[in-house]
């Protein structure tokens, strides 16, 4: 019989589901209802400081004129601003957008400029612009909803082309989705505050749902970056000022080592999960505040190139350049944000132009660009090749920070993207591949991306190499966590079970983190999780705490008592912190499973759904928390609910197929197994279906489900058991044989195998 229903705690974020949204056209009914005034509390004005720590920029210029004029009209300057005639740089002349699922009319009027479009559920409404967002190549606009949310435009000003366009025209969201541009995907007060103001607390009340969000300033201003201003103007201005250098109370000073600037730029410049209610400045470790995301997609390609919209530091922390002491303000002006020198003059001021900046090389001349698709590169500058990059937002053109070598020939063995065929897009992979060998020779230098990209395409393969890279420490430690990560399905293999635990006691906080994490499911978690409560960085204490949950309290020594009190509460923290996010009322939920509370997990899964209603994560979860109840109606409808709306959704078909075959409807087990099996990597997908159709003389099909079972994972000793017994009922001995005889060249000691040989041999012999 194929394996019974057990749960399986989905941790990881399901793709969101994304549909058509009904047109809303311009000449629809207007709803008009009372206009929510200003939600966002400036506590940084004269007539409101409630934080006199902090001062504001303009207090800065006075001994930092230099500094504050390269900041002024900066980036960071014009990051958010009223909404006025001066900054705003969108046409409000009663012009028109229309686009499938998104159109808007854009006036002005005596008090300011308004947007006319469909909101939540579907409505059409008339919203007035409070803030500007962001400067250039797109500006975008925050409107207020009510209970103090202040929700982003879906239609953003095009600088280049000054005109109005849909910055993700593929989402095609529909209101109740988290991308919505009326849901959290696009509200401000957590998607966007905490990185483009100063001084934010968030406020969200769980009770209420609703925001109370503060900051002292609206930009990106000095104390973003360099902290409270009050205590440092004290210093500076006291008596004995020369005593005071050493003590200046000031974040990011100038010469401060290049990894911890890297690391107070990155709590802004990544993808990032926030841990705590507030940035607090003073600590030079990204993790007491933020945990950042690892190189798996759908965030980076497989082999750690930049897919999604990064903001740098992910990218940059894998780079050489990184390890070797460069910072964020080697290339780039600190206060301005402009690049220090343009084209290849800023990479030649430390690396010999003699030898990189010339076609022996590049190997690229003015002919040869003339062949290339892209303005923008032609080949002969360093950021061609080594800095290659995508538009996010429909405009706003990033480039990768990783520095890698291009490698089309990883491109030809694992798909992943290149910087040459970035350009010559008209080539093949296998084309560029061969140009490199005839430039450069066979060789290419070792490089992490090898491994994590091979593992994406070969997982059953991917143990070995995997462990490897987690124990070499000259790799990036982002690399190296995220093979920790990888890891985590075969933390029951006992050489991964040890090299996972060795790691969380790693000089890396960010391997320490992901090292704990790994460890949830292991047997032998307790005493390294007892070792990490106590750890300097908070992101490995939360680690430590989320792994305990499930562990009894009589199990925590007396003498760690206080430590996993005050780990557990900064456990706690980080999920209130969240919980206006789905994923944030998913970890939220499986706290709650993996304690037995299910009525209260239930609760939260459909909290979650109630905040993404396509956060299929939450539906599984919630399926097999009432599979658990005996609920059985309930979980078939939800499975079949996630199947709807992704029909690829591979996990699904697979549980429901395993649910079906339970309650004896065969031939619908058969199905759901089948889909599963043609539209994931899931050997046990394939497997449960050669057991079906064994089970109902279907000896052909049985057959192939047990050979593509086997293809995947080659060697599996249940999967050959299987087809060994398929082989048996058909007195296909001999067959049986070579089957086994294949196995055990590739596994020639194993005992398992030996048995079932001698098994099969003696009934060859009789």
């Amino acid at each position: 019989m194929p394996r019974p229903h057990r749960a399986n705690f989905i941790y990881h974020l399901t793709l969101i589901i994304t549909g058509v949204l009904l047109v809303a056209f311009i000449g629809t009914a207007l709803i008009s209802p009372t206009a929510p005034s200003d939600p966002l509390i400036i506590t940084g004005t004269e007539t409101n400081r409630s934080d006199s720590a902090y001062l504001g920029s303009n207090s800065c210029a006075g001994c930092h004129a230099e500094a504050y004029q390269d900041w002024r009209d900066s980036h960071h300057d014009q990051a958010m601003q009223h909404a006025t005639g001066k900054t705003v740089k969108g046409d409000f002349n009663n012009r028109v957008f229309e686009a499938p699922g998104n159109s808007a009319l854009f006036s002005t009027k005596a008090d300011g400029f308004y947007a006319r479009l469909a909101g939540i559920n579907g409505e059409v409404q008339e919203h007035k612009i409070l803030y500007t967002f962001g400067t250039e190549p797109l500006q975008q606009y925050l409107v207020a909803f009510a209970d103090g949310r202040l929700q982003q435009l879906p239609v953003a000003w095009n600088t280049l082309t000054e005109q109005w366009f849909d910055p993700q025209p593929e989402l095609l969201a529909q209101p109740g989705e988290w991308v919505h541009w009326s849901e959290g995907g696009k509200n401000w007060n957590s998607m966007c505050a905490d990185c483009h103001s100063n001084n934010v607390e968030k406020n969200f009340d769980i009770a209420s749902n609703s925001y109370s969000t503060s900051v002292s300033e609206i930009d990106v201003g000095c104390e973003a970056c360099h902290g409270p201003g009050r205590d440092h103007v004290t210093a500076v201005s006291s008596a004995n000022f020369d005593a005071a250098l050493d003590q200046l109370h000031i974040s990011m000073k100038v010469g401060e080592n290049s990894q911890a600037v890297v690391d107070q730029c990155g709590r802004c410049h990544a993808r990032r999960q926030q841990l705590t209610n507030k940035f607090e400045h003073g600590s030079s470790q990204l993790l007491d505040y933020y945990l950042p995301q690892l190189l798996t997609p759908p965030t980076y390609h497989s082999d750690g190139q930049i897919l999604d919209e990064v903001f740098v530091y992910g990218s940059f922390v894998q780079s050489k350049m990184y390890h070797s002491g460069v910072g964020c303000v080697d290339c780039h002006q600190p206060h301005s944000a402009k690049l220090k020198a343009e084209g290849n003059k800023l990479c030649v001021g430390c690396h010999s132009s003699e030898l990189f900046d010339t076609p022996k090389h590049h190997q690229h001349s003015v002919d040869l660009a003339g062949t290339m698709d892209s303005n923008q590169a032609q080949g002969t500058q360093c950021i061609d090749c080594h800095m290659p990059g995508r538009p996010y937002m429909g405009n706003d053109y990033r480039r990768d920070h990783s520095f890698r070598i291009p490698r089309p020939d990883l491109s030809v063995a694992q798909g992943t993207p290149n910087a040459c065929n970035d350009c010559h897009s008209k080539e093949s992979a296998k084309w560029a591949a061969e140009k490199i060998v005839h430039w450069y020779g066979p060789e290419r230098p070792a490089h992490f991306s090898e491994i994590l990209s091979a593992a994406a395409s070969q997982p059953n393969n991917a143990v070995k190499p995997l462990v490897s890279l987690l124990n070499d420490l000259s790799q990036p430690a982002i690399a190296r966590a995220t093979a920790a990560s990888l890891l985590a399905p075969d933390i029951s293999l006992p050489q991964v079970e040890r090299a996972i635990i060795h790691a969380t006691n790693d000089q890396s906080a960010l391997l320490r983190t992901i090292s704990v994490q790994t460890l949830n499911a292991s047997a032998n978690k307790v005493s390294p999780l007892l070792e990490r409560l106590n750890d300097p960085v908070r992101a490995v204490r939360i680690a430590a705490a989320e792994g305990m949950v499930d562990v009894p309290e009589n199990q925590v020594p007396a003498a760690l008592t206080d430590a996993f009190s005050q780990a557990n509460q900064e456990y706690q923290t980080s999920l209130m912190v969240n919980a206006d996010f789905p994923s944030g009322r998913m970890r939220m939920a499986v706290d709650q499973h993996r304690r037995g509370n299910l009525e209260q997990a239930a609760s939260e899964y459909l909290a979650a759904l109630k905040i993404d209603s396509g956060y299929n994560g939450a539906r599984m979860n919630l399926a097999q928390l009432y599979y658990s109840q005996g609920k059985l109606s309930d979980t078939e409808r939800l499975y079949r609910e996630v199947i709807e709306g992704e029909p690829k959704a591979s996990d699904a078909h697979y549980s429901l197929g395993l649910l079906m075959a339970e309650q004896g409807d065969f031939e619908e087990a058969a199905l759901s197994l089948e889909n599963a099996a043609s539209t994931g990597n899931n050997p046990r997908a394939w497997y449960n279906l050669a057991v079906l159709h064994q089970q109902s003389g279907k000896s052909m099909d049985a057959e192939k489900a047990y050979l593509a079972a086997l293809q995947l994972a080659p060697g599996n000793a249940e999967f050959i058991n299987g087809l060994v017994s398929l082989y048996g009922q058909q007195q296909r001995w001999f067959k049986a044989m070579q089957l086994i005889d294949r196995a055990l060249i590739d596994d020639p000691n194993k005992p398992s195998l030996e048995q079932l040989k001698r098994a099969v041999g003696q009934r060859l012999g009789s």
